[in-house]
């Protein structure tokens, strides 16, 4: 009989620690379960509810995004049209109107996500214990499509400063090399007087192209720029030098003159055969700052669409 107790006493110790380890084992697999998983869905679900609609309400910002952004990309496109047509005005109206459009742009970038910041729950060490995997991904998200907007007035400042200069002094050069040659023309008919006023009338285009240049060097490298002003410069000095000369001699060939005469030439020398290739140069430098801010807002535009897309599928929803 003492056997029989003993074998029994042992079974008896043996389903208890069967049992016991059975309700460890359930204890661990709950304790498994947090709350931010779909197992637990309940105990987040008040938190993630006051996200939900915090984030909706950010949804709605985001989505009044896109209006400017399409609309600078129309200001860009419109801008790039214009500089290959030599239209400076339409350039400098398209570059101002996009520049309103950056600033709007930023102030409602800011205002979006300043509302992400404050969404209740979804930051932080304690985040994933208080509102569910969705939700902190649809915040995600969102705050993806809010940075899809950065460097975008980074790109329209740089365009802002280099299109309309580069637009601006592609016109000016042509526009010295025009007088110039009006100028040689009037001293080739002895009429100094007037050719002289020819001269001086380039060199306050080539002064305003020089002020074109400062804004350009903030950009650009403009080495080449510098000596064709330079060498142009000379020129004008030495061919002012010579018609003042042969009007003072009354068209005769003094000293004063022969010593004009060899500056000039020396001047004349050291001219490029034109500046066309210089203007050709200048366009690019344009149309190189309009199509890099023309790719970063399609690139903004594309970002920002693909973010509103995946977040109004049904299954990124809280």
């Amino acid at each position: 009989m003492r056997r029989l107790r003993s074998i029994a006493l042992g079974l008896a110790w043996l389903l208890a620690t069967v049992l016991i380890s059975a309700g460890a084992a359930g204890i661990v697999t709950g304790m498994d379960h947090v709350p931010g998983t779909v197992a637990r869905s309940e105990l987040t679900w008040a938190a993630d509810t006051a996200a939900g609609a915090a984030l909706d309400v950010v949804l709605e910002e985001l989505e009044r995004l896109e209006t400017p952004l399409e609309e600078l990309g129309i200001e860009a496109r419109g801008a790039l049209a214009a500089l290959a047509g030599q239209d400076l005005d339409t350039v400098q109206a398209a570059v101002d109107a996009g520049s309103d459009r950056v600033r709007a742009l930023r102030v409602q970038s800011q205002a979006a996500r300043d509302a992400l910041a404050r969404v209740p729950g979804v930051t932080g060490t304690e985040a994933r214990l208080t509102t569910s995997d969705a939700v902190r991904d649809r915040h995600a998200a969102m705050l993806g499509a809010v940075d899809a907007t950065d460097g975008l007035g980074e790109a329209w400042a740089r365009l802002a400063a280099g299109a309309p200069a580069a637009a601006r002094l592609s016109r000016l050069l042509t526009d010295h090399d025009r007088i110039m040659g009006d100028a040689i023309a009037e001293g080739r008919q002895a009429r100094y007087n007037r050719a002289i006023e020819l001269i001086d009338e380039a060199a306050v285009t080539l002064g305003e192209a020089r002020r074109m240049r400062d804004q350009l060097a903030n950009t650009v490298d403009v080495e080449v720029l510098d000596e064709w002003l330079n060498r142009n410069l000379a020129y004008e000095d030495a061919l002012r030098d010579l018609y003042a000369a042969l009007r003072a001699s009354g068209g005769g060939v003094t000293r004063e003159v022969r010593d004009a005469l060899e500056a000039h030439e020396a001047a004349r020398a050291r001219l490029p055969p034109d500046s066309r290739a210089l203007v050709i140069i200048m366009g690019e430098i344009g149309r190189g700052g309009l199509n890099g801010a023309v790719i970063s807002i399609e690139q903004a535009r594309g970002s920002l669409a693909t973010a509103l897309d995946d977040l109004a599928e049904p299954d990124r929803q809280p």
